[in-house]
């Protein structure tokens, strides 16, 4: 049987000449282990996200489709036959075959994705997880992420197509950030390296050929000049292209509206709203130690502009209104922060890290009392602070807040202690994250903020404590 699938598919194709390119690709057909119903859905949503994006030229061949859904319920052996893989590539002009195996159970899936080079045998990629899930949205944006991680490990940008003495011609143009004056570097691969265990090709070796730059542009190709040779070796059909970093940046900024708008996933920023309920308390070691507590309840305001896909500024402000043992108290946060967002899977869905600095007070408002030695009281400074948020499951995250003041200034209203010796900040907060709806999502939990001052003579330290549950829901615009 799976030498008559061949010959069928041989018959509708010839021998390639030379090697494809990795950024030509194919989606296979996908079994889902049962009926294929879903693997057709899944399908349908991988396909169109590839054929939107900028980094692969989709292959199909609607007579080879046809062949291969004759043999659907042999189709995943099929498909994992070098032979047939080598033909479907040479039929469609595909240098990366993508191919993805679903396992399908009651609440569980097993997603596989392999990407196999034109002659079947070379594997570029793999990536496989158990989602406790059925869901199709989900299953798609796991194997949407790993497209995104496999497109970073394509060692070139395009190919030479073309060659007319030192001018040539290439096979990438305005569609994937290439303009007029973008220099670019032509290398030539000289061998491959397999993983020994993994059996993936791991990494390439090649040598420099000659430095260009292009003069005409298209979408899809460009025209290019050399502007000088590394040696003596001429071009080739197939050299590889590789685009310039300094001139990657300039191409990013050369995106008109729409694009850069699509390339940040159509986001500005976000904004915040919290319900907050928690404890306070004031502690004073001093001859006599003092304690005094109380219940808080109040609202946090947080919003995020997104300036790029990784340089964000933001602004949170909190206000609590309660009482200590003796006054009433509203105690004020107000941060202004500049921050950079780390994605370590190189995807905005998977985990982040921001770091980030700025400023920030905290204002502690009470009446004057001289007996219990109470004003109003403030901490302010230089900020400095980390928040990384990882996925668990489906569409929830969890997170972990720090930060603290690298310069905390003390001040009081009313001189009771005197100025302080020194004095220190921190805060820190955790929780989850649901995202209910693309542009909504709902978030709780736990926040600790500390603010102490140490002085000298009798009074030896004071210090302001806030523990705070924290729920609300985040807007993204």
């Amino acid at each position: 049987m799976k030498k008559y699938l061949v010959i069928c598919i041989l018959f509708l194709s010839f021998v390639a000449t030379a090697t494809e390119s990795m950024r030509h690709c194919m989606l296979l057909p996908i079994v889902d282990g049962l009926d294929n119903r879903a693997g057709f859905k899944v399908f349908e949503e991988i396909e169109n996200y590839i054929k939107e994006g900028s980094w692969c030229t989709y292959k199909s061949n609607s007579e080879l489709i046809n062949i291969l859904s004759q043999y659907s319920k042999n189709l995943e052996s099929h498909l994992s036959n070098k032979d047939v893989l080598k033909v479907i590539a040479d039929k469609t002009k595909a240098g990366s075959l993508i191919r993805v195996t679903l396992a399908m159970q009651v609440g569980l899936t097993d997603v596989r994705v392999e990407i196999f080079g034109e002659n079947g045998e070379d594997r570029y990629f793999k990536e496989q997880a158990q989602l406790k899930s059925n869901d199709i949205s989900l299953i798609s944006q796991t194997i949407k992420n790993w497209l995104e991680l496999y497109e970073k490990t394509i060692p070139y940008e395009g190919r030479i197509k073309g060659v007319l003495g030192d001018q040539f011609t290439i096979d990438i143009g305005k569609k994937s950030h290439v303009y007029n004056g973008s220099e670019i570097v032509i290398e030539r691969p000289t061998s491959k390296r397999q993983h020994p265990l993994l059996r993936e090709i791991v990494d390439y070796q090649t040598e420099k050929i000659a430095e260009a730059k292009v003069f005409d542009v298209s979408d899809n190709q460009a025209q290019a000049k050399i502007v000088n040779y590394e040696g003596q070796k001429k071009l080739r059909l197939e050299d590889w292209v590789k685009v310039k970093m300094s001139e990657k940046r300039k191409a990013v900024e050369q995106l008109n509206y729409s694009e850069k708008e699509k390339e940040e996933f159509g986001k500005l920023g976000t904004v915040g709203l919290f319900v907050d309920l928690g404890s306070s308390s004031i502690n004073q070691t001093s001859t006599v130690e003092k304690n005094y507590t109380g219940v808080m309840y109040g609202v946090d305001l947080e919003g995020e502009l997104w300036a790029t896909r990784n340089l964000w500024f933001g602004v949170d402000y909190a206000k609590k209104f309660g009482s200590y043992d003796t006054t009433s108290t509203i105690n004020s946060q107000s941060r202004i922060k500049i921050g950079y967002k780390y994605l370590p899977m190189g995807f905005f869905y998977g985990p982040q890290v921001d770091i980030y600095g700025g400023y920030a007070s905290y204002d502690y408002e009470m009446n004057t009392n001289l007996t219990d030695h109470l004003t109003d009281f403030t901490f302010s400074g230089l900020l400095l602070g980390t928040k990384g948020s990882i996925p668990i499951w489906e569409s929830t995250r969890l997170y972990l807040v720090f930060d603290f003041l690298l310069s905390s200034a003390y001040k009081e209203k009313v001189l009771i202690w005197g100025a302080d010796d020194s004095s220190s900040n921190y805060r820190l907060e955790f929780g989850g994250q649901y995202i209910l709806e693309p542009n909504i999502t709902l978030s709780g939990g736990l926040s600790i903020l500390s603010n102490k001052a140490n002085f000298s003579g009798t009074t030896k330290e004071e210090q302001f404590k806030d523990v705070s549950a924290k729920v609300g829901t985040i807007f993204t615009f």
